[in-house]
């Protein structure tokens, strides 16, 4: 039922804000209790800056971290997942420079409010104009409690009141600086401090498990016995031109032939021949994207643990009935198949949960369907290994390196015993249910804050 309220002229906020949806009778009211606790603006406890992109959205494979949305994982930052800026870049942007334990919070897009807290095991970084850092300056607040508190109900009804736009929502650092921050003891945040430490060890633990999965295939495939150095010159017969299909140089270097052999040397079956189906997803319009309703999986929630994160971003369930193509379920891989860069393209994630039959997936990924004859987990670690990233980045195609799903089609997986690839299957469930114990650590942080605030605790 539609409500109506009244506001006193007096009441409203000058020219800033003529909305009603921001004078909403239960925003003003959950911000008076707020002010009633007491509270902080972020402004007087912080320092606020954006960053920028380096010209032409290109980045580096090595040199300074370079954070972005998609980055954040469970209030930690994906590390493995970095990209790269230059030094120049990093001295010329001084401005945006993240430190440990700084505050970061998505302020445009999709995953506007998302929040995360600067590792403390990377130096300097820096942040692309999506992303506000938040340098916590004041004595009285802990950063790992302002990261929980803004990914709370209290939080996100500040962020969500803020946020301006039509066509992309964005929150500038004016309205970022307004946000409340409750003034909570200090042993209270530091309780809080310690719950999070203990997510990123979890987190830790995911990564430490998945590692070992890849080493464990690394070794029983032997590829640490393959040259992949370079050539500086070949020659390739026509004939191999036309069965290809292709005449670019770069996809018949040596050492792909090389590894293509060194992998065809155990038995060993296409990828087509282990798949029901291999089909790109679909990305919606900019316009079709909610903040509620069905989720689909987008680039960002490919994770270095080869697990697909929680949904990071929403549509209208009558989108997704309307675009059948991209629908994801339980155990389909999902491969990265266009990027900035070409050394991201291949990186594969499996989707470890159940998200309902209307879950979609973004047109920039592959999306995996497995028949009985391999284990999903295995093959997704497969995938994930260094050479045969290689292998599948031979396969794209066009000046911007785009990966088709019938060329991903061709590449060979090999038949490893049934019994190993259950023990990479096992490793796998392992990480995953780290990263789960990660997520329920959060759930009880913010419960706590929560809980705090409303005065239950």
């Amino acid at each position: 039922m539609a409500q109506i309220s009244v506001i006193r002229k007096s009441q409203l906020e000058g020219a800033m804000r003529l909305d009603a949806e921001y004078y909403q009778p239960k925003y003003i009211q959950w911000t008076k209790h707020i002010e009633d606790i007491g509270y902080s603006e972020l402004r007087a406890i912080g320092k606020i800056a954006y960053g920028t992109t380096p010209t032409g959205g290109v980045f580096e494979e090595s040199g300074i971290p370079f954070i972005r949305s998609q980055n954040f994982t469970l209030l930690n930052v994906d590390v493995p997942s970095l990209a790269y800026c230059s030094d120049e870049f990093h001295r010329q942007n001084l401005k945006s420079v993240v430190k440990p334990a700084d505050v970061l919070l998505a302020a445009v897009g999709a995953t506007i409010g998302q929040v995360a807290i600067a590792p403390w095991d990377v130096g300097e970084a820096n942040i692309n104009q999506n992303i506000a850092r938040v340098h916590i300056t004041s004595n009285d607040f802990l950063p790992a409690y302002v990261v929980v508190f803004l990914s709370t109900y209290w939080g996100q009804f500040q962020i969500k009141r803020l946020v301006t736009g039509n066509a992309q929502q964005y929150l500038n650092s004016h309205q970022i600086g307004q946000l409340k921050i409750p003034k909570l003891p200090l042993e209270r945040q530091a309780e809080l401090e310690r719950f999070f430490l203990e997510v990123s060890r979890k987190l830790n633990d995911s990564e430490s498990l998945y590692l070992q999965a890849k080493q464990l295939l690394l070794d029983e495939i032997g590829f640490k016995d393959l040259d992949l150095g370079h050539q500086v010159y070949w020659t390739v017969p026509f004939k191999k031109t036309q069965e290809a299909n292709r005449l670019d140089a770069e996809h018949f270097r040596p050492k792909y032939e090389r590894l293509i052999q060194y992998i065809q040397r155990l038995p060993y079956l296409r990828l087509r021949d282990v798949t029901q189906t291999i089909r790109n997803g679909k990305t919606p319009a900019a316009e079709d994207y909610s903040m509620e309703g069905v989720p689909i999986l987008k680039v960002g929630g490919l994770r270095n643990t080869g697990a697909i994160e929680e949904c990071c971003a929403y549509v209208p369930a009558s989108w997704a009935q309307a675009n059948t193509k991209g629908a994801v379920k339980q155990f389909d891989a999902l491969v990265l198949c266009a990027a900035h860069l070409p050394s991201y393209i291949g990186k594969t994630g499996l989707l470890m949960e159940d998200l309902g039959p209307l879950a979609r997936a973004v047109g920039e990924l592959i999306i995996l369907r497995f028949n009985n004859k391999v284990c999903p987990e295995f093959v997704c670690v497969y995938l994930n290994l260094g050479p045969v990233r290689l292998a599948v980045q031979r396969l794209t195609r066009g000046n911007t390196a785009h990966l088709y799903p019938d060329d991903l089609s061709t590449l060979p997986i090999p038949l490893l015993p049934s019994e190993f690839q259950q023990r990479i299957a096992d490793l796998v469930t392992q990480s995953w249910e780290a990263r789960q114990k990660a997520r329920q650590l959060l759930e009880e942080a913010k419960n706590k804050v929560e809980n705090l605030i409303e005065g239950r605790a």
